[in-house]
């Protein structure tokens, strides 16, 4: 509610205005009154009102004085003047100070309801644009944070980066990764594809980790998020990780039909060591092709003995026959696995069937031509033309007689396999493009509007915030925040060489509703104000045509 503060010395004047108007209907609250300006300064300072009516004569302290406070230490708050003086000294003196309205006694109810009506819509919109000018302030350190966060994951888990380096960066964050145990956990939800289930999921996953100290969160992939947890032990690493899934399961996916599948890594003691942890935890990650979802295993655990059962895990050809569930894994992993991880992949797969199972030529060749065809079913659903791929990593019917063992076989099926998930990834590539060509036009069309945001956007596009944020900045190279300042910095610029727009004008049409804002992130991008950078720029244009 708009709070309104009176002061007026005559107490007729005071009287009439507080009850012959019905303020709280109005939408506002009269928080205060006094009967000259001394008496009201105190009071104003209390209750900070939105506007204050005055009288520009009162004994003691008179309206100009008391609004000359007011401007200084309240500049946000309106300030409507009423005098029975007409001379021009006195207005003018009031528009030097920057009262709002000059009103001239007397006034009726209905021109005060009117005056003190259009201050208060004009209060609320200024109030709505601070709003939006905050979201998209937050909104900027919000993607400028995950996009640092995204280039020190990729510093942490790289074998190329030293301790300084990986401090340096982290420093620069806010990331105080210094301790005496590190441990990873690689999580895995998945569920349905609707953005708005995985936007929960990310803010979820996001409040878990944040419940736990010394747990920093990373986005890892599209279907995957990477948590570092720092401790003084390996104790205290297994206690925290062991809190951090309780509140995964619980917060993330029990009741949401959403599952998960969690790889924790060993501790490791330094933090040039946090790289081992992560590739030994990514490679056990590929088990989740193989075991059921809700799953939480540990890098260290003999994975392939958990998959291949607590026996031999040797099953018979006619078993093997019968049995579809090979087609659905080897589809699973074409879907989401990744090119590094097709080699461990085919181990495991030739693993899971049994040793006894590949000495059989028979066998071998029926394992290999039923992983075969899933590569070429799921290529044609992608519309690939299958020959291509053939003439690359040949033909079936030139290969299966060449085959004399299983590592002949193993060797035969990665190289395949990897084709087959650069062509996935090169479409998904094609598909990202044609969605950042989508997101682009809808900016390009909507930047001028102050209420476009990270959040609007990645609605249009049908993603999570997270998500269309991570693809934006690998497509182009620089975060949506960043995208959309060029944008309305390329139309202010226009606008300020080719108009005589006012600044406040410039602001409104390029996209932001605060013209302080607007000037200041100006200012901030080409070193000099609106108004400068107009007058440089129309200086040199007038040198360029004389010479």
């Amino acid at each position: 509610m708009i709070k309104l503060f009176l002061a007026e010395d005559e107490i007729a004047m005071r009287e009439g205005i507080k009850r012959l108007i019905h303020w709280e209907e109005e939408g506002i609250d009269f928080c205060g009154e006094a009967g000259d300006g001394e008496l009201a300064w105190p009071q104003i300072l209390e209750h900070r009102p939105d506007i204050v009516i005055t009288d520009i004569k009162m004994p003691f302290m008179d309206g100009l004085e008391l609004s000359r406070l007011i401007r200084k230490e309240l500049p946000d708050t309106k300030i409507v003047i009423l005098s029975g003086y007409g001379e021009f000294e006195y207005a003018q003196e009031a528009l030097r100070i920057g009262v709002a309205e000059y009103l001239l006694k007397p006034i009726t109810p209905k021109r005060l309801r009117e005056v003190i009506g259009a201050l208060a819509d004009s209060i609320k919109e200024e109030r709505k644009n601070k709003e939006e000018q905050f979201d998209l302030m937050l909104e900027e350190k919000r993607e400028k944070d995950e996009h640092d966060r995204r280039r020190l994951l990729r510093t942490l888990i790289s074998a190329e980066s030293g301790t300084t380096q990986i401090l340096s960066l982290a420093d620069e964050i806010g990331l105080k990764l210094s301790a005496l145990a590190y441990r990873i956990l690689l999580v895995y939800i998945s569920g349905e594809a609707d953005y708005r289930k995985q936007q929960e999921s990310d803010e979820l996953l996001s409040k878990a980790a944040g419940d736990e100290e010394g747990c920093f969160l990373f986005g890892h992939s599209l279907d995957s998020s990477l948590i570092l947890l720092t401790g003084k032990s390996d104790e205290d690493l297994e206690e925290k990780s062991s809190s951090l899934i309780s509140r995964i399961i619980s917060n993330v996916c029990t009741g949401r039909d959403m599952h998960y599948f969690i790889c924790v890594s060993r501790t490791v003691f330094r933090l040039s060591e946090v790289h081992q942890a992560y590739q030994e935890s990514y490679k056990a990650a590929s088990s989740r092709f193989f075991l059921p979802s809700d799953q939480v295993i540990r890098s260290a655990d003999p994975v392939m003995q958990r998959i291949r059962g607590e026996n031999s895990g040797l099953i018979n050809t006619e078993t093997a026959l019968q049995n579809d569930n090979l087609r659905t894994i080897w589809e699973n992993f074409m879907r989401t696995g990744t090119e590094e991880e097709a080699k461990d992949f085919v181990d495991d797969v030739f693993a899971s069937v049994g040793e006894s199972n590949v000495q059989s030529a028979v066998f071998l060749n029926y394992l290999t031509v039923s992983c075969y065809f899933a590569m070429v079913r799921f290529l044609k659903g992608l519309d690939k033309d299958v020959e291509e791929v053939n003439e690359k990593r040949w033909d079936i019917n030139s290969v299966i007689g060449q085959i004399k063992n299983a590592e002949d076989a193993k060797q035969y099926l990665t190289s395949y396999l990897e084709e087959v998930i650069r062509f996935r990834e090169s479409n998904t590539s094609r598909k990202n493009s044609q969605m950042m060509v989508d997101a682009l036009r809808y900016i390009d069309e909507n930047y001028t509007d102050g209420s476009l945001s990270l959040m609007s956007a990645a609605a249009a596009a049908g993603l999570s915030p997270n998500r269309f944020s991570s693809i934006f900045s690998h497509e182009m190279g620089m975060t949506f925040i960043e995208y959309l300042i060029g944008k309305r910095m390329e139309k202010a610029c226009e606008l300020l060489m080719t108009t005589d727009l006012k600044s406040f004008e410039v602001a409104y049409n390029s996209g932001y509703n605060d013209p302080h804002y607007f000037s200041t992130t100006f200012k901030k991008m080409k070193g000099m104000s609106p108004m400068e950078y107009r007058k440089r720029g129309r200086s040199k244009e007038a040198g360029e045509s004389e010479a």
